[in-house]
């Protein structure tokens, strides 16, 4: 089978459809394994590799660029949906929890189609701007949660039970991002970062908005109904849409792409050396973002859970910010301008290491064997810090290294669904409840695995040929 490249591709159809389908199933991956930001790194540093792959980024640009992947969709993981979810159910709020849904779905999108352009076009920024960017997220984050979140001036969560919700913070902190760059880069560099935020922003809106009429379908059914995967239903169309409007804005980019990678400085390209720095390098920074602030930050952030309406900024709103993961991924891009070769560890290995993380929590430290779960997990992420380090150093480690990502991701979702071993009793059970009910999610998982790890094949093998490699 002939291989294919994006020079011979002029329709933007594998720019949409390869990355959905690898947002669809990081997204599922994230629902399903666990949540948050950090379950969030899973699409991010997944929608970033299908892009760097059908741009046929260097290996070192493409590491860098799948950080900032991990950092931006990461971000929007922060909001809390739940009891916007909730309202679908209820005709009297279907609206309302559907209007919610938009918004937080477009917000999401937003920063995350900017800090993924960030990465793109990143040898054309300095660090000091990049840095620069990320602070003014931070600033413009606390302005938003206390002009709009913390006063509950609109609010997509149940008043009787409240929880904090941050899409104002988030939406302020982009546009302050905005009208920095645009103000800072060159009109041609800030063209592509607009054009990522915008489609970030329709995609998001329109997945979780539509995704959403999963989950009213869902409360129409009796509760017997064959198909009960509503809310993952809900995950996959995110997923879907999200990753389709990325990957079309990367298609509208491809040639400025191309004009930027022939310019790229070779002293922007780094080699690799020591394998062992890269991972101790890694497993530190681990410990600092998945341990250490959250250690030190949450009994404050805790205590303060009860303000409400606006109050003056005081340590508990500064520790909030230095608790969210805005700020984590920040240490992320801070690390990564230090030391460049240590990229692929912090977007493979650390998405991997949480992944690891939310199993254990959910299994063994629950029923009290937190040291054979710790154990598992530092031999777990070990295992994939070697492969990784072995993989970026050869030929073709982009379609490697995607691979890895994909397939130690989806393990571990079978790893949790056979924590269940009742699961597998399916003796007597007619074929459309199998398939339909009880293993609908991992077929999707499955089938999505093995078309975008073809679809990625296939495009590296297209372009080192026509590299003549």
């Amino acid at each position: 089978m002939s291989g294919m490249n994006i020079k011979e591709n002029g329709s933007p159809w594998l720019f949409i459809v390869f990355p959905a389908i690898t947002m669809l199933l990081g997204w599922g991956l994230r629902g399903y394994i666990g949540g948050g930001p950090f379950g969030a790194m899973i699409p991010g540093a997944m929608v970033a590799l299908s892009i760097a792959v059908l741009l046929d980024l260097p290996a070192e640009v493409a590491s860098v660029f799948v950080v900032f992947g991990v950092v931006g969709i990461g971000l929007g993981g922060e909001m809390t949906y739940g009891q916007t979810i909730g309202f679908l159910r209820n005709p009297d709020t279907m609206w309302w929890g559907t209007l919610g849904l938009t918004v937080k779905g477009g917000i999401w999108g937003l920063p995350g189609g900017i800090i993924l352009a960030i990465g793109l076009i990143y040898h054309r920024l300095t660090k000091k701007t990049i840095i620069i960017t990320f602070l003014l997220l931070l600033a413009g984050m606390l302005v938003g949660f206390k002009l709009i979140n913390q006063p509950m001036i609109i609010y997509f969560s149940d008043p009787a039970k409240p929880r904090p919700e941050s899409w104002g913070a988030l939406l302020v902190g982009a546009v302050a991002m905005l009208i920095y760059l645009k103000n800072k880069v060159e009109s041609s560099v800030f063209k592509i970062i607009s054009r990522f935020a915008l489609w970030g922003l329709i995609g998001g809106a329109a997945g979780f908005g539509l995704g959403g009429f999963w989950i009213v379908m869902g409360s129409h059914f009796p509760k017997e109904f064959i198909f009960q995967s509503w809310w993952k239903a809900m995950e996959f169309t995110f997923g879907l849409l999200f990753g389709a409007t990325l990957g079309y804005a990367a298609w509208c980019s491809r040639n400025e792409i191309s004009v930027e990678k022939s310019a790229t400085p070779v002293e922007t390209h780094f080699a690799y050396q020591s394998a062992i720095k890269e991972i101790v390098v890694t497993f530190l920074t681990g410990l600092l973002i998945f341990w250490l602030f959250s250690t030190l930050l949450d009994p404050v952030v805790d205590a303060g859970k009860g303000a409400a309406g606006f109050t003056m900024i005081g340590f508990t709103d500064i520790a909030k910010i230095l608790s969210n993961f805005a700020f984590f991924g920040l240490i992320l891009i801070l690390v990564v301008m230090r030391f460049p070769p240590v990229a692929w560890q912090l977007s493979i290995t650390l998405t991997f290491c949480h992944t690891v993380m939310d199993l254990m929590k959910g299994y063994f430290i629950e029923t009290g064997s937190s040291v054979t779960g710790l154990a598992l997990i530092l031999i777990m992420t070990l295992v994939v810090a070697v492969l990784t380090a072995w993989f970026q150093r050869r030929k073709d480690s982009l379609h490697a290294l995607f691979l890895l990502l994909i397939w130690s991701t989806v393990m571990v979702a079978f790893l949790r669904l056979g924590i269940k071993p009742e699961v597998f009793n399916i003796s007597g059970l007619p074929l459309c409840e199998i398939v339909c009910g009880r293993f609908f999610v991992h077929i999707v998982f499955t089938a999505s695995a093995i078309y975008i790890s073809w679809i990625s094949r296939r495009i590296m093998r297209g372009n080192n040929t026509l590299r003549g490699n």
